[in-house]
């Protein structure tokens, strides 16, 4: 027995020397500073870890940090604080999001606090709070509080007044307060 764990030892060693591992480094910088996409102090398939300034519109590949300007997109994970007009997340969102607008194309944790609305286009686990519009595609663990709040299937609080919830074994319409715990 010990002699085939030696031999399993030795098998997968012997494929590192095989076969090295190659990594490639993803470029990364702690500030990053833009007018306007692609004016900016980085390009846009640099990550930020640290903090980023976006006077009219910045774009960057990653970002965990602080992230504040008008226009702000992330192509892939943001993770942290966002604030301003226009907040878009290409993957997956971890932290909070105040804005006129906020998007997630995957999914979110976290607080979404958005004047005009919050779009989350997978799963939400939070909070979502808009005076107008907030959507959770597929499903909200958590609360939504806006004049208009959708989801796939809720499981939690909906307080509004239009709350939709497509989940067939529930109420697919409340007004004022939709709750599925």
């Amino acid at each position: 027995m010990k002699q085939r764990g030696q031999w399993l030892h030795w098998a997968v060693w012997g494929l590192f020397l095989i076969f090295p591992s190659v990594s490639r480094a993803e470029p990364t910088t702690s500030f990053e500073a833009g007018l306007f996409h692609p004016l900016q102090t980085s390009p846009d398939d640099t990550s930020v870890v640290g903090f980023r300034f976006d006077l009219v519109y910045g774009v960057n590949d990653n970002l965990q940090g602080i992230d504040i300007g008008l226009w702000n997109e992330t192509r892939g994970n943001a993770h942290g604080f966002e604030l301003g007009a226009d907040n878009r997340t290409g993957r997956n969102f971890g932290g909070a999001q105040v804005g006129l607008f906020n998007d997630v194309k995957r999914d979110f944790k976290g607080l979404q606090l958005g004047l005009i609305a919050n779009v989350t286009r997978r799963t939400c686990e939070g909070f979502q709070a808009s005076v107008f519009f907030n959507e959770a595609e597929d499903e909200l663990r958590g609360v939504q509080l806006g004049i208009v709040n959708h989801t796939g299937s809720l499981y939690g609080l909906q307080i509004g007044l239009i709350n939709l919830n497509d989940d067939k074994k529930y109420v697919g319409f409340m007004p004022f307060i939709n709750a599925v715990f």
